[in-house]
């Protein structure tokens, strides 16, 4: 499947050349003719033999470029998985199949700022549609925020049932649906609710009923190991006395005899009770009762936290972290940081060329540049600006620049990049992102 991208005044578009395998049918009439919700607009050029599907990208991401830099929470999955599953629900009245949706993480399209799904269905291609969505949620899991551990839950749930013979999109609608949301009620509540849950012994929502299985018998592990171990505690001082006494009694014995022991019986009974006090002294204390437990049942979290402190530890740097300096007048200065065991590091500037912007210091790679806070590495306030418009790599000791499908454009040296297209920069380029101007030093 060759696969382009163009660019047209202000539309995007990704292009499938039709591969001659494909079975010619009317779902290019189909999709010509009507304007199906979720799926890419689509359009048919015929060049010479071939024909071309041109899909509108225009303001759309793809879903594996949003998750290069961001990781997925459960909100953003259960939309993900139900999107889907509304545009399978919706293309039968047009007698298409979902066999030929592509489910590849490249050609599924978001819009960044509410995850609404576009699909691209590509007539005449015919692949198993149960097996593509299988890969996806494979790529899903490693993907998913590892501290939302609702959201770790419900994609392992997820592909595991897609592993399964003859299941089928309903089936992982539903398994969403049985992921209930908590109300939403503030962060505060929530930390506090799930922590009166967990000092309940109670599971928290979004658990699977094997899961709680295994929570309940961790939980009657921990009460047994604390039963016993408090009842050791409970009859050691007694057990030292006697065993003390004992010893006593056998030593005098084996010295004085029987007269001895007779002659000298307050000393083997005050050994007896000052070995009963330290015994009460040494295991009474509430706090070798629960340092014993501890020991023997750690909990997993703890111990994650531990290795999480070990590694931040051997890995964090000492070094303070380089910043830009200015000159009297304001200028950005480039500096590197010298290190004994590093190479310098430099630090480009795509220094600004017209009234009101600023400088950008690319002090790190890759870089993303757009409007759409919270996803890209340096805002740029503009209406012409694309949520993700354009993305700054370096490859070696060289550095270039992508369009990331914006629909203003980026342009290299009064040449406007096709989108996706990346182009390599040298010192003294001057870049245009939409109608923002910059010098590349």
């Amino acid at each position: 499947m060759n696969v382009t991208y163009r660019r047209e005044m202000k539309h995007n578009y990704l292009i499938i050349e039709q591969d001659k395998s494909w079975t010619e049918g009317y779902e290019i009439n189909m999709l010509k003719e009507n304007h199906i919700n979720g799926l890419l607009k689509f359009h048919l050029k015929q060049i010479d033999s071939r024909r071309y599907f041109y899909y509108e990208i225009t303001s759309k991401q793809p879903l594996n470029r949003i998750l290069e830099f961001h990781s997925l929470n459960k909100e953003e999955l259960k939309g993900l998985i139900a999107g889907i599953a509304q545009i399978l629900n919706r293309i039968p009245v047009y007698l298409l199949k979902e066999d030929q949706i592509l489910l590849q993480p490249e050609f599924i399209y978001l819009e960044p700022d509410h995850f609404f799904v576009s699909l691209c269905l590509v007539p005449g291609r015919d692949r198993k549609f149960s097996e593509e969505m299988t890969e996806l949620l494979h790529y899903l899991l490693g993907k998913v925020n590892h501290q939302d551990k609702e959201c770790v839950v419900m994609a392992y749930a997820l592909y595991q049932e897609s592993l399964k013979d003859n299941y089928s999109i309903d089936t992982l609608t539903e398994l969403v649906g049985s992921h209930n949301t908590r109300p939403a009620a503030g962060q505060e509540r929530e930390e506090r609710n799930r922590q009166d849950l967990t000092e309940a012994g109670e599971s928290q929502s979004g658990f699977t009923d094997a899961e709680r299985d295994d929570i309940q018998v961790i939980q009657e592990f921990t009460q047994t190991a604390q039963i016993k171990a408090s009842r050791f505690v409970s009859w050691r001082p007694l057990m030292i006395s006697s065993a003390v006494i004992s010893v006593a009694a056998v030593v005098f014995w084996s010295i004085f005899g029987l007269r001895g022991i007779k002659k000298y019986w307050y000393i083997v009974l005050a050994a007896g009770i000052l070995s009963f006090l330290y015994g009460i002294i040494k295991s009474g204390s509430k706090n070798e009762l629960k340092h014993l437990v501890e020991d023997n049942v750690k909990s997993y979290s703890d111990y994650e936290e531990e290795q999480e402190e070990w590694k931040t530890a051997f890995y964090e740097s000492e070094e303070e972290p380089q910043t830009p300096l200015k000159s009297a007048d304001g200028e950005l200065i480039q500096t590197v940081l010298l290190t004994n065991n590093q190479k310098d590091i430099e630090v480009r500037i795509l220094k600004s060329a017209g009234p009101g912007n600023q400088d950008i210091a690319i002090t790190y790679t890759p870089f993303l540049i757009g409007k759409q806070e919270g996803l890209v590495d340096y805002v740029i306030d503009g209406d012409t600006i694309s949520r993700i418009h354009a993305k700054i790599e370096k490859a070696g000791s060289d550095y270039c620049i992508s369009d990331l499908n914006s629909t203003n454009g980026t342009y290299v040296n009064g040449r406007l990049l096709e989108t996706n297209e990346t182009v390599l920069l040298n010192l003294g380029d001057e870049i245009f992102i939409a109608n923002f101007a910059f010098i590349f030093t």
